[in-house]
């Protein structure tokens, strides 16, 4: 690629940084903006090297011993501090205007367009890449806060997985004490309320509750989440099965009322473009979990510097949004394309693992094994690309390929999948099957 000056320079330098500006000043001003959870759960944290860490002390406060004068103090088991540490990754995404766009935008210039029609149409991609580095910012710290772990795959990242932990405590994880959510047996009242006894008996308060939307869809239909409502509306109930279904409004009201936190929904979905590029939505929150929060300030947003912000490169126009995002414009005259890219150093890290709680509503062993992607695209060239896994038992990962031109290997944590090359004129689709011993996770592998 020949890089040069953005094809529309005269109105790149006008009107670049003042729209970087008002797109960055209205996103986080725009209600609709209240789904970013991360732009008011973390604090932005500044990493010259590029590293993350996150230390936890592993314990709890016992309380003083008594003794007389002159007396030596007994002493205590020390606490052991567990720490987490990794390379922040860069993200990013590029939009392109293609020659018959920029024919169109010439067209109008030509034609005598007003000119704030025609920055429009040149600048249009501007809030689309600030956004969209934003949204994935969001989707890592979703996963991260409902489940304890990062594990972005291959499909959304487009490069190497992310992966990360957060010093999640196995004893403040917790499952259904009947059937899971939505069955006959499930008791959700009793659920909630263990995770909020372990918590009290570790010497924590639970002050905010994460839960999707779905989960307080399934509290409303039940008897026991009905008669709380009733009850929190100081109704008289002699046969539940009179009782209608709460309003969410009116179920949250009363869940407070009777844990003493708030209750809040989360029900965020976002767009990703897979390799082959097409589109589907995602809710990056697990939606089986309950995560009971000690505080509504979960952690730091660890960001760094990327290297074109002190070696720019000769014909980009840069601008900086916010922080830590690094927008960029530029055009490239072999073919004639106009680009604007939007790319951060940035991850999300969550601290105070070990005062969080985690109700898992379902059954147990659908959380106990997840893989970092569900598809897998290849070159019609001999390659390999590597999942990443996570199981919480002891059992051991293993692998399976349905068709001959692509294995596996197993190391660990980590699935290898290695294709041959395609010499057919057609492209081709497999499956790689991984288990933990308990479930089974199909990943779909297409080559060209």
């Amino acid at each position: 690629m020949a890089i040069v000056k953005s094809i529309f320079s005269q109105l790149v330098d006008k009107y670049f940084a003042p729209v970087v500006r008002r797109v960055t000043e209205t996103i986080n001003g725009k209600k609709e903006e209240e789904q970013l959870l991360h732009t008011t759960m973390l604090t932005e944290e500044y990493s010259p090297d590029l590293k993350w860490e996150s230390s936890e002390l592993s314990g709890s406060i016992v309380a003083a011993d008594v003794v007389s004068l002159d007396s030596s103090l007994p002493l205590k088991k020390r606490d052991s501090i567990s720490k987490d540490v990794g390379k922040i990754p860069k993200v990013g995404l590029k939009f392109r205007k293609d020659e018959s766009d920029i024919t169109t935008i010439n067209i109008m210039q030509a034609t005598g367009a007003a000119e704030d029609t025609i920055v429009s149409k040149v600048m249009n991609d501007v809030p689309r890449a600030i956004g969209g580095v934003r949204h994935l910012v969001e989707i890592m710290f979703q996963q991260a806060l409902s489940t304890g772990q990062l594990l972005v795959g291959e499909d959304i990242t487009r490069g190497t997985g992310i992966r990360a932990t957060y010093n999640y405590l196995a004893e403040n994880i917790f499952h259904c004490t009947g059937g899971a959510w939505g069955e006959d047996n499930a008791a959700l009242i009793d659920d909630i309320e263990q995770m909020f006894a372990n918590a009290s008996e570790d010497g924590n308060t639970i002050t905010l509750v994460m839960i999707a939307k779905a989960r307080v869809d399934m509290l409303r239909k039940s008897a026991a989440g009905k008669l709380l409502v009733a009850n929190n509306n100081g109704q008289t109930v002699t046969n539940i099965d009179t009782l209608g279904k709460p309003t969410r409004t009116a179920m949250l009201e009363a869940l407070e009322a009777e844990f003493g936190a708030t209750f809040r929904i989360v029900d965020s979905s976002f767009k990703i473009e897979d390799a082959d590029g097409k589109r589907r939505t995602i809710k990056p929150w697990e939606q089986a979990n309950v995560v009971g929060l000690t505080t509504d300030k979960v952690g730091r947003l660890v960001y760094g510097r990327l290297a074109e912000e002190t070696n720019p490169v000769d014909g980009v126009t840069y601008e900086k949004s916010g922080s830590f995002i690094l927008v960029s414009k530029f055009s490239d005259n072999e073919p004639l394309q106009e680009f604007t890219t939007a790319q951060a150093f940035v991850l999300p890290v969550i601290d105070g693992g070990n005062s969080v709680y985690v109700l898992h509503t379902d059954a147990e062993s659908e959380e106990n094994f997840k893989v970092g992607l569900t598809t897998l695209s290849f070159g019609k060239s001999a390659s390999s690309k590597v999942i990443d896994t996570h199981y919480d038992g002891d059992g051991k990962v293993s692998a399976t390929s349905n068709v001959a031109w692509a294995t596996v290997r197993t190391s660990k944590d980590k699935v290898t999948v290695n294709v041959a090359e395609n010499t057919n004129e057609e492209a081709r689709t497999g499956k790689v099957t991984i288990t933990d011993g308990t479930t089974s996770v199909d990943v779909t592998i297409n080559q060209e």
